[in-house]
């Protein structure tokens, strides 16, 4: 984790952590070309930092 990184800590029902693995893992789905090369926990964590971009 470098300076300019905040790390936290979040809930997720278990419905929405399981649909997170499984379009972590859809190659025609959001993940794109990352499919299958990151974990549900690595996809919430991009999709978080996605969504609040300046």
């Amino acid at each position: 984790m470098s300076e300019d990184e905040i790390e936290i800590t979040i809930t997720i029902s278990r419905k929405a952590f399981e649909k997170a693995t499984r379009l972590a893992a859809d190659k025609e789905g959001p993940a794109d070309e990352l499919a299958g090369l990151m974990s549900a926990e690595e996809y919430i964590e991009r999709l978080v930092e996605i969504a609040l971009e300046d």
